[in-house]
């Protein structure tokens, strides 16, 4: 596998102006398609709870899932993201892959991170205890991962909220922290990730050997798949503050609604 190398951002070129390079790469079968969903389908908020996808992007979405194999794949629940694009005909990967649904019933999840389970119950409340008396703090468990948002804690608090979860996680080596944008996610200790269950699903959406592929994400979470997907292009939406693995940016979501409708045009 190619070793990719770390870009700024801003040297990114951007996947509209260069559309037409960008369409060189695909096989003459399309390419695959998987889609973040806050920041890429829906506008980042600050209340993870009130995200919502536009009527206008759900149906670029439905138009190119009837056009191109796609998977939505998110750090949200597997429930939760299904329910807010509300497009049952699609294939979705929640908790950054550890949950894994798709049409006529199909479903998986990961068998180790199963047994890790329990120990999300066990932290869960210390974390709570631990983080009571900083304002803004937001906690979102999901079947796999534990999600502690930040956005709404003064900034001169931010850490203080890393130190704790930090501190807590020690006595817990079965799960690790990764940062997102205002967000800490805690996940089993595992080695998997968006990148993993993305050539997951490549298996499941096409036939073919290791066909190609446009991831197109904005967190720092979707930087596994950037890096690890082989055979495909990543799109990076705005940016995270970091370097990245993408090939291509595009600024915003109306960026994002103008790539998918020159994927259509084709």
């Amino acid at each position: 596998m190619e070793t990719k190398k770390e870009k700024f951002p801003a040297d990114l070129p951007s996947a509209l102006n260069n559309f037409q390079k960008v369409k060189e790469a695909f096989p003459e079968s399309g390419p695959l398609l998987f889609l973040d969903f806050d920041g890429t389908l829906a506008p980042i908020v600050d209340h993870h709870d009130d995200a919502a996808i536009s009527e206008e992007m759900k149906s670029l979405v439905k138009k190119l899932s009837q056009r191109f194999p796609l998977a939505v794949v998110s750090g949200r629940g597997l429930s939760d993201v299904r329910k807010r694009v509300d497009l049952p005909e699609l294939y979705y990967a929640g908790s950054h892959g550890f949950e894994i649904s798709g049409p006529n019933g199909f479903s998986k999840d990961h068998e180790e991170a199963v047994k890790v389970i329990p120990v999300f119950n066990e932290i869960e409340p210390i974390l709570k205890d631990k983080l009571k008396d900083i304002p803004g703090v937001d906690f979102e468990r999901k079947k796999f991962t534990l999600a502690i948002h930040y956005r709404q804690v003064p900034q001169a608090q931010e850490e203080e909220v890393h130190s704790a979860v930090s501190k807590v996680l020690e006595d817990h080596k079965q799960v690790t922290k990764a940062d997102g944008k205002k967000v800490i996610e805690i996940r089993p200790a595992i080695d998997w990730h968006k990148g993993r269950a993305v050539e997951f699903l490549k298996k499941q959406l096409s036939q073919e050997e290791n066909t190609f592929s446009v991831y197109v994400g904005d967190d720092v979470t979707d930087e596994d798949a950037f890096e690890f997907v082989s055979n495909g292009l990543g799109v990076l939406v705005g940016e995270h503050g970091r370097q990245t693995f993408a090939d291509y940016s595009l600024k915003d979501l109306e960026e994002v609604k103008s790539f998918f409708r020159k994927l259509l045009e084709e």
